[in-house]
């Protein structure tokens, strides 16, 4: 069954009742703040304002941004991925939706990365790769590494790429748009880790929660997923195994088994040395954790 999110304020969840109180049926999930069924298509809004649409939702999807007066108009999303895997590369990718894009995104079920698999990710990545204007800049392993030993910490990196990423993006439109990111940190911080840059972009809005604000910002996140799942591949055949993604328990277990089997030497190439994965389970980096 399709289904489609977005997240919503309180005010217009009130907006979102009030218009749907015909269709009103009853919730079992305790958070679960209302559900309504219109012509086979399930509505459940959540107390913490987002709003699932489970069935044919393409055109009641309009009518919804109608009455909750949410606009459709044209920006480039970022987003990053692979800031939590000790393992592999920290992707940015900063794509650029315009209007006429919006409903083709939606109709493929777009939605923030991290809420699909990995198999959804490389169906639909490739798409929005030939489809949208976009950049994509891949740190790997021992760059970032590099830049830690220079004194960048995690959030100066993501400012960083961020920048890049939406000054390349920008400069293959004709026109400017806005420009809308995900909010890892205060604007002014995020300035002041590019002030030693020599071309900053600063015409930024940022939102937590930005997947929500604009389609853009999700396609980016798709495609950057996607252009990380393939890198991990990649890295993976390098060492002979299957590298785990995240930064758990499981992934603890593969760090020691690579540094037992491997030596430190193998490390560098493929791993984040100053995650705390590494001090947890006594191995010694040169890199002092951020």
């Amino acid at each position: 069954m399709a289904n489609y999110s977005l997240s919503i304020s309180p005010e217009q969840l009130n907006t979102l009742i009030h218009a749907y109180k015909t269709f009103e049926r009853e919730a079992s999930n305790q958070y679960v703040a209302f559900s309504a069924v219109k012509n086979g298509l399930t509505i459940h809004a959540y107390k913490t304002g987002k709003v699932v649409l489970q069935g044919d939702y393409e055109q009641e999807l309009n009518h919804i941004k109608s009455i909750l007066g949410i606009e459709t108009y044209a920006a480039i999303g970022s987003d990053e991925v692979g800031t939590g895997d000790l393992f592999g590369p920290i992707v940015v990718c900063s794509a650029y939706v315009s209007k006429e894009d919006i409903a083709f995104l939606e109709s493929l079920g777009v939605k923030d990365s991290k809420a699909m698999t990995d198999a959804m990710i490389s169906k639909i990545g490739p798409i929005l790769a030939n489809r949208l204007i976009h950049s994509i800049l891949i740190l790997n392993p021992e760059k970032y590494n590099e830049m830690v030993r220079k004194g960048y910490n995690m959030n100066k990196i993501k400012a960083y790429l961020h920048n890049h990423a939406i000054i390349k993006t920008s400069e293959k439109l004709s026109d400017k748009v806005p420009v809308i990111l995900d909010q890892f940190c205060e604007p002014p911080i995020y300035f002041n880790y590019l002030k030693t840059e020599k071309l900053i972009y600063r015409d930024i809005q940022f939102y937590t929660k930005a997947e929500s604000v604009h389609i853009s910002v999700a396609a980016a996140s798709i495609i950057a997923r996607y252009a990380f799942l393939a890198k991990m591949q990649q890295f993976s055949k390098y060492m002979g195994i299957t590298l785990l993604k995240g930064a758990g328990s499981e992934v603890d277990k593969q760090l020691v088994d690579i540094y037992k089997s491997r030596g430190y030497q193998a490390l560098p190439p493929i791993t984040k040395l100053n995650f705390k994965n590494l001090a947890k389970n006594h191995i010694e980096t040169p890199l002092k954790i951020n």
